[in-house]
C-alpha cells in the first residue's frame, strides 16, 4: 500500500505528528501529576481558612472548654481537618479522630509553615500551621489530591473530559491535517523531479534523449545534473560511433572499389598486356596495404579503448630514440625537398615502450613532412624541463585553422586542403593512436598552430633520475 515515495512521506509525517502529540500529551499529563494546580489551590484554601481562624481567635476570647467545639465547627463548615498540638507536639485535639494519626516532628520550630506530611498509613496530606500564643500548634490539613492520587480524582477526570481533551484533540486534528498538506507538498517537491528522471530514462529506450530541469532538493538536483551529463555523454558516444562507422565505411569503400574494379577487369580479360596487368596488380597491392594499415590501426585503438594494451616498459634513452626516428625519415624529407633537423639536449632516462614511442614520433614527423611545402623545414627539439622530457615537432607548413585545433586528435578527422597530395593516403587514425600512446605513458600531447605559418606538436613524457636504483637494475639486466 505504501510502496511509493510520496505515500511513505505522507505516512512518515503523519506518524511524526502522532508521536509528537502523544509525547506532548504524556508530558502535560506528567506535569499535572507532579505539579498539580489542585495542590496549589488546596494550600491557598488552607491559608485562607487559617487566616479566618487567626482573626477570630485574636478578636474574641474562646474558653478552653469551648475550643474543641469551635474547632469541630470550623472543620465541619470548611471541610478541613484541624489538629491541635501542645508545645511538646503531642496531639490535644483532632477534628477527625477516626482518621490515621499524624505525628508532628518534634523539631519543627517554624512559627508558620505549610507543605506536605504523611500520616501513619503513608497517606500524604497538605498542611498549613500556626504557632499559637501559648506555644500550641494549630495545623490545618487536607488530603493531597496530586500525584498518583490525582488519577482517582473526579475533578481531574472532569477537567480532562471537559476542558483539556476537546482542545487537545482539535489542536491534534489541525496539526495532522497540516502535516498531511505539508507532506503532500514535500512529496511532490521531491518526487516530481524523480518521476521526470524515471520517464526520461524510459524514453531512452525509444531513442529520445531529453534534459531534466534542475529542481527539487539539492540531492535531487545533483542526481538530475548527473543524469544530464550522462545523456550528453551518451549522445556524444552515439554520435562518435555513427561517425566512426561512417568513416570506417568510407575508408574501406575506396580501396575495396579499386580492388574490385581492377580484379574484375583482370577476370574479364580487359587487362591483358604485361604493363597493364602489372599496374593493376600494383594498385590492388597498394589498396590492400592501405586496408591492412587501417585494420591494424583500428585494432590498436580498440585495444587502447578496452585497456588491454600492455606496454613493454623499459629504461630507454630518448636522445637515441629521437635520433633514430629522424635518421629513418631523412630520405622521405629529401624526396619532399623539406629540410629536416634535430636539436636534442642530454635527456634523463625515460621508462617506456620504445617501439610505441617511436611510433608516436615517426607519425608526428611524417605528418609534418607531408604538411610542409617544398623548401620548407621540419625541426625536432627535445629539452629536459622539471622532470619532463619536452619534445617539439615544428614545421613551416600552412598550419591548421583555429576552428580545427580542438578536433585534430579525433579519429578519422582530416583538415581539408591542409596537406599535399599523398602517394599513400593515411588512415586518419595516426594522431588518435599517438595521443593514446602518450597518455598511456602518463604524458601529454598538444598542438599549437598559426594558419599560414606552421604548426607545433608538443609531447611531454615523465622521466626519472639517472641514479634511480630501479633504472640501474634494469640497465644491468
Amino acid at each position: 500500500m505504501f510502496t511509493s515515495l510520496r505515500a511513505r512521506l505522507w505516512l512518515t509525517y503523519a506518524i511524526i505528528i502522532l508521536l509528537i502529540l502523544s509525547i506532548l500529551g504524556i508530558g502535560i499529563f506528567v506535569y499535572v501529576i507532579r505539579n498539580p494546580l489542585i495542590d496549589r489551590q488546596a494550600l491557598g484554601r488552607l491559608d485562607a481558612a487559617l487566616a479566618i481562624i487567626q482573626r477570630q481567635i485574636n478578636e474574641r476570647s474562646i474558653l478552653p472548654r469551648d475550643f474543641q467545639q469551635y474547632l469541630n465547627r470550623i472543620s465541619e463548615s470548611l471541610d478541613i481537618r484541624l489538629i491541635l498540638f501542645n508545645s511538646e507536639r503531642e496531639t490535644l485535639l483532632d477534628s477527625e479522630p477516626d482518621s490515621p494519626a499524624i505525628i508532628w516532628p518534634s523539631d519543627e520550630i517554624s512559627p508558620q509553615a505549610k507543605g506536605q506530611i504523611d500520616d501513619q498509613d503513608g497517606k500524604t496530606w497538605l498542611y498549613s500551621s500556626w504557632v499559637m500564643p501559648k506555644r500550641d500548634l494549630l495545623v490545618l490539613i487536607l488530603p493531597r489530591q496530586g500525584g498518583l492520587q490525582l488519577l482517582r480524582s473526579p475533578q481531574l477526570r472532569e477537567t480532562l473530559r471537559e476542558d483539556f481533551l476537546p482542545a487537545f484533540l482539535r489542536a491534534g486534528l489541525v496539526a495532522f491535517l497540516l502535516a498531511v498538506v505539508f507532506a503532500a507538498w514535500m512529496g511532490s517537491w521531491i518526487t516530481s523531479p524523480l518521476q521526470d528522471i524515471e520517464q526520461a530514462s524510459r524514453n531512452i529506450s525509444n531513442g529520445e534523449y531529453q534534459q531534466i530541469p534542475l529542481q527539487g532538493p539539492d540531492e535531487v538536483q545533483a542526481l538530475a545534473g548527473a543524469y544530464n551529463e550522462m545523456i550528453d555523454q551518451v549522445r556524444a558516444s552515439q554520435q562518435s560511433q555513427r561517425d566512426f562507422v561512417a568513416n570506417v565505411s568510407h575508408e574501406l569503400k575506396t580501396p575495396l572499389t579499386s580492388i574490385q574494379g581492377f580484379s574484375q577487369a583482370m577476370l574479364d580479360g580487359t587487362v591483358e598486356s604485361g604493363p597493364a596487368l602489372t599496374k593493376a596488380a600494383g594498385i590492388i597491392k597498394t589498396e590492400a596495404d592501405r586496408m591492412y594499415r587501417l585494420v591494424v590501426d583500428l585494432l590498436d585503438l580498440a585495444r587502447f579503448d578496452a585497456g588491454t594494451v600492455v606496454l613493454d616498459r623499459q629504461a630507454l634513452d630518448l636522445s637515441i630514440l629521437l635520433t633514430h626516428v629522424v635518421n629513418q625519415l631523412i630520405p622521405q624529407a629529401a624526396e619532399a625537398r623539406v629540410k629536416l633537423s634535430l636539436d636534442v639536449d642530454p635527456l634523463p632516462t625515460c621508462v617506456g615502450d620504445e617501439d610505441r614511442l617511436a611510433q608516436v614520433f615517426t607519425n608526428l614527423v611524417d605528418n609534418a613532412i607531408k604538411h610542409t611545402p617544398e623548401n620548407g623545414f621540419v625541426k625536432m627539439i627535445a629539452r629536459s624541463d622539471a622532470g619532463l622530457a619536452r619534445i617539439e615537432i615544428i614545421d613551416s607548413g600552412k598550419g591548421i585553422p583555429e576552428d580545427h585545433l580542438d578536433r585534430i586528435f579525433e579519429r578519422f578527422y582530416k583538415v581539408d586542403g591542409s596537406r599535399k597530395k599523398e602517394a599513400k593516403p593515411g588512415t586518419g587514425l595516426g594522431l588518435a593512436i599517438a595521443q593514446q600512446i602518450v597518455q598511456a605513458h602518463d604524458g601529454t600531447i598538444a598542438v599549437r598552430s598559426t594558419f599560414g605559418e606552421g604548426s607545433v606538436f608538443e609531447v611531454t613524457i615523465p622521466v626519472v633520475k639517472a641514479d634511480d636504483q630501479t633504472i640501474l637494475m634494469e640497465k644491468m639486466d
